[in-house]
């Protein structure tokens, strides 16, 4: 049985410690196992991660999620596949993704409100502690809203594609992922730093990447 972590093209270099299945113009990029029941350990999602990491360096890559085997990789996989993988790695070559999480400062996100609104200010000086927290709750939406719409606009003019995921916080803005051209990581990192700039009272940002294109490929379940 073969872990497979993800596609390339057949003349990928790929790490010394992995090995490549190839059939036609793609190769899966694969290790040994002996068994099909795989804990999603921090370990081996790490060693996954840097296996298409550092094939990714030289090459595109279609990644899999973690937890892909299959017994024959040429005849479960890459062949009855192939077309659609290697339209992938052509569709994905030159290109990077690169997530973006926003996160509000809980004091300083209701000092700008206060500031901001008049009647918050008075309520917070008058009204019940429930009229205060639902009033306070409204306003934090709608600036999450606003806010969030900004980033995914703004920086989605500089990328081929982008994904939103959930928000997992209260004081969550905005999480999701870019597929953004190598040739423009530059005007990327520009715009970003320019809308971090904008929010910068409120609001700190994450920017992580390059990284293989995970949130934009589908492959594990049909895998």
């Amino acid at each position: 049985m073969k872990y497979v972590y993800g596609v390339t093209s057949r003349s990928a270099r790929v790490p010394p410690d992995v090995q490549t299945v190839v059939h036609g113009d793609v190769a899966a990029v694969t290790s040994d196992v002996d068994t099909r029941d795989l804990r999603a350990r921090r370990r081996d999602l790490l060693h996954h991660a840097d296996v298409l990491q550092r094939v990714f360096e030289h090459s595109a890559v279609v990644p899999l999620r973690f937890g892909v085997v299959v017994d024959d990789v040429v005849g479960d996989f890459l062949e009855p596949r192939h077309h659609e993988l290697a339209a992938l790695l052509r569709e994905l070559d030159g290109a990077v993704e690169l997530t973006v999480r926003a996160v509000f400062r809980e004091d300083d996100l209701l000092g700008s409100l206060l500031a901001a609104d008049a009647r918050l200010a008075k309520l917070r000086e008058t009204a019940p502690a429930v009229q205060l927290g639902e009033a306070v709750a409204h306003a934090i939406a709608g600036r999450r809203l606003a806010d969030a719409e900004a980033i995914a606009d703004t920086l989605g003019r500089h990328a081929r594609a982008t994904a939103v995921d959930e928000l997992r916080t209260e004081l969550d803005v905005f999480r999701g992922a870019f597929l953004v051209d190598r040739a423009r990581l530059k005007a990327f990192d520009s715009e970003v730093e320019r809308v971090a700039r904008a929010q910068a009272g409120t609001t700190t940002f994450k920017v992580t990447g390059p990284l293989p294109p995970h949130h934009f490929v589908e492959l594990a379940e049909a895998a």
